[in-house]
Order: structure tokens, then sequence, then C-alpha cells
């Protein structure tokens, strides 16, 4: 029957703060590029179907002048949750929350996937597509998990 939507199940999504950071381990072993997490940095998990499925935490970034900028350190889908949309939905869902108490959000990425959705929202503005020139100990360049020859990604929030 050409034309006709299959039924597909119902999914219940939600998100939670998460009190207790050391969810993180459960996420560690499949960020693609270090298991480090800043204890700074605020958790938040995302529940499909009630089952924990993906990990999110930000980071306040001091800056001289621009005292609201605020950006996501760590995204984590699990495998069997990955290539459905719920980590751009998770984090499309903490960007509205940080942008309705007016700071700006943002993320760096080299996830081809990520960078593939980022560029095609609607919600997201791309502010630097590209490889790294220098190696000044920036957010960017800085040791072995540094993005220094990466194509890397920025985008912010509009």
């Amino acid at each position: 029957m050409k034309g006709k939507k299959k039924n597909r199940p119902e999914i219940k999504f939600e998100i939670q703060r998460a009190e207790d950071k050391k969810i993180w381990k459960m996420f560690a072993k499949h960020h693609y590029l270090s298991s480090s997490h800043n204890n700074a940095a605020h958790v938040y998990v995302t529940l499909i179907n009630d089952e924990i499925a993906g990990f999110l935490s930000v980071l306040h970034l001091p800056h001289p002048i621009a005292k609201n900028l605020k950006m996501v350190h760590r995204l984590v889908i699990l495998p069997d949750y990955q290539g459905a949309g719920f980590g751009l939905r998770f984090l499309n869902e903490i960007g509205k929350l940080y942008k309705k108490e007016n700071y700006r959000y943002s993320i760096v990425t080299s996830a081809p996937s990520l960078i593939f959705s980022l560029k095609k929202n609607i919600l997201w503005r791309c502010k630097f597509y590209g490889r790294q020139k220098s190696n000044t100990g920036d957010l960017h360049g800085k040791g072995k998990n540094g993005s220094k020859n990466r194509l890397t990604a920025s985008f912010e929030m509009k």
C-alpha cells in the first residue's frame, strides 16, 4: 500500500537533572573523544521509554565581558538509541532551558553526524567550521584530545 504511513510506537522522551555526577561512568566509554568529565558541569540525563539513554553536561564559560556563556561539555547517546534524533532533541531541550534564562548556549564538536544535524537545524548558527590552525593551548588545541588537526564545528543556539 503505497503512501500509507506505518504505525509507529509512541516514544516517551523525558529529561531529568542528575544530582549524582557519578552517572557519567555509565557513558564515559561511549564518548568519542574523552572519558574525562569536569565535575563543575551541570548534568542531565534523558530517558526513553523509562530507560536511561543519554547524558548531557553543561559548563559555564568564564569570559571577561560576556557573563552569560554556557557550553555543552559532554553529549552522549547510548549506542542502542543513536541515529533516531534523540541527541539533537536532548541538546535542543536543554538549550531552550538556558536560553529562557538569558544564557548563550553553544557546542563544539567533531562528530560528523552531529555537525550535519546542527548545520541543517534552524535553531542553530554555525560559528566556525574547519581545522584549527594553531596550538596555543586554547580549547580546540589542548592535549591529546584537542582538535588541532580534526575537522570541528562550533555552533550557537539562536
